[in-house]
């Protein structure tokens, strides 16, 4: 599992158990000894090594991290300041020094003993420490306080542009910049690499291989993307979830792919790449693909939607059929699927995490999804919009595009209010619908619409009027507010106001639910007719 270019001697690999277990004795290397043979360094190393047994887990562990440290014997720096339970007495203290210094300086111990034995030691063990160990709830209150200066900066930004002075405009602007930085820098303090879900899977493809009776090899790159850590620990589930539904759904068995044409052995790619503030997962298989038509005919058998309107249904939207809950093409339940909860799961953690999947597949070929995430939801670009004289925010990861549309030239589509918009229907809905129930808004021949996009659709806002993008600090609601479906938390604003940040997914959920509730409004009607 240690890289080519990570070995360590037998010799430092047992210096680094008595190290793990917080053994006092000294290390097995020492400065009188490798003269000696007959010393006590080799009754040492016996007994390191028949006394000193640890379990496969903590071998594991221990493998680990020296994989992720990307060094053998300086991954026990983290150890050196542990101080035995017991006073030392005092001949002992030089040759432990110089044992420190052999195991934290990957074995290039004969230097450091001909310099002398403190002062090899007081040298060499700062070199080994490359790493600190900090609480996760200390990281947390870090980026808290920083969020908190972010809110301070865009205070200081607004009340520049309402006062006219150059000297005061340069010390907000270098605050600004700084700012900027120690955010950039405290996020990738909490940042892990993706690997640690990645490297999970490839046991999971070798029992759906086993339990399938595939064959199945796996492909996995851009493992040391790095992710928000509470980004890494929620995406667990969901490609899970999106790795079993391309082994059982997309893979065929050996046989069915040779009469194909294909290899016995079908291939699953998983990989992770950055693409500016955001990470892009890709899973993707080369089995038989998505027959859209079986799709559209399965959802109405069902009942999960009308036969007119799986009619309607382009490819790319038959696709997101798989997203719904209780859908599932399999005739039989097994332990891997049929239950049809997997991909609606996924849908729901995605939407969640302010992300959107794409889906694209071609009978014989394969299919490939396409999961995009912010970087990171602890401090997150928003964009500020009006609605009845309030403040509001939408998330900019959600946000796909701002259109001034005449909504005086709308059309019907099963009851649901839609705009041709680059010869494609667009959904609409008004916000005010949701803020004001029982309100109708009269349509506007220049209303701002922002397009928004959930993990399966696309849909577009209307909103009163926009403000502009800035940078919000998630705090919690209120005692009031919370449990409240539309909201995910609220911010302070540049000019010292609140506004309520809006949750997309549960936002466009309730528009749905209302409209279909409530049917087509009359005054829509009436405009559409005309």
């Amino acid at each position: 599992m240690v890289g080519a270019g990570d070995e360590i001697t037998d010799d430092e690999f047992e210096a680094l158990l008595d190290t793990l277990h917080g053994d006092s004795a000294p290390a097995p290397v020492a400065k009188d000894s490798e003269s000696d043979p007959a010393g006590g360094t080799d009754g040492d190393v016996d007994t390191a090594a028949s006394g000193d047994l640890i379990s496969d887990d903590e071998f594991e562990n221990l493998l680990d991290e020296l994989q992720a440290r990307g060094e053998g014997p300086a991954a026990t720096s983290t150890s050196e300041p542990r101080e035995p339970a017991t006073p030392e007495p005092a001949p002992s203290a030089p040759s432990e020094e110089p044992a420190k210094a052999e195991v934290g300086s990957g074995g290039q111990g004969g230097g450091a003993r001909a310099g002398g034995g403190g002062e090899a030691g007081g040298r060499s063990a700062p070199q080994g420490e490359t790493s600190v160990r900090v609480d996760t709830e200390r990281l947390d209150e870090i980026m808290n306080l920083v969020g908190e200066l972010v809110l301070v900066r865009n205070r200081l930004s607004m009340l520049r542009s309402q006062h006219v002075d150059d000297e005061l405009g340069k010390a907000i602007s270098s605050l600004a910049l700084v700012t900027s930085d120690l955010q950039t820098s405290v996020m990738k303090t909490r940042m892990q690499p993706v690997k640690k879900v990645f490297n999970r899977f490839p046991r999971v493809i070798r029992d759906l291989s086993r339990n399938l009776g595939k064959e199945i090899e796996l492909e996995i790159f851009g493992e040391d993307t790095d992710l928000d850590k509470n980004l890494v620990e929620a995406l667990s589930d969901p490609l899970v979830h999106l790795v079993r539904n391309a082994v059982d759904h997309g893979i065929e068995t050996p046989e069915v792919r040779e009469a194909a044409g294909k290899p016995r052995k079908g291939t699953v790619v998983l990989g992770a790449a950055q693409e500016g503030d955001h990470i892009a997962l890709l899973i993707k298989d080369d089995g038989g693909g998505m027959d859209p038509d079986a799709l559209r005919r399965k959802a109405v058998e069902k009942g999960l939607m009308e036969p007119a309107m799986a009619e309607r249904m382009t490819d790319r939207e038959a696709f997101n059929v798989i997203f719904m809950a209780g859908f599932s093409t399999k005739t039989e339940i097994s332990d891997v699927s049929g239950r049809g909860v997997g991909m609606d799961v996924v849908k729901t953690k995605i939407s969640q995490l302010n992300g959107m999947i794409d889906i694209e597949s071609e009978i014989g070929v394969g299919t490939t999804l396409r999961v995009k995430l912010p970087l990171t939801l602890a401090i997150l670009p928003a964009l500020m919009v009006i609605l009845d004289g309030r403040r509001f925010a939408i998330p900019l990861a959600s946000v796909s595009e701002i259109l001034d549309l005449d909504l005086t030239k709308t059309h019907y589509v099963d009851d649901q209010e839609v705009i041709i918009v680059r010869k494609h229907a667009l959904p609409i809905h008004y916000l005010k619908r949701w803020l004001k129930p029982g309100h109708e808004p009269e349509p506007s021949k220049e209303a701002h619409v922002v397009v928004v996009h959930t993990a399966d659709r696309k849909v577009g806002l209307v909103v009163d009027d926009l403000v502009g993008q800035e940078e919000v600090v998630i705090k919690p609601l209120g005692q009031n507010l919370q449990g409240v479906k539309g909201l995910a938390g609220a911010t302070i604003t540049g000019d010292g106001g609140i506004a309520l940040i809006l949750d997309v997914s549960d936002l466009v959920t309730i528009l749905m639910r209302q409209l279909q509730m409530s049917g087509r409004p009359r005054r829509a009607v009436r405009s559409s007719e005309g």
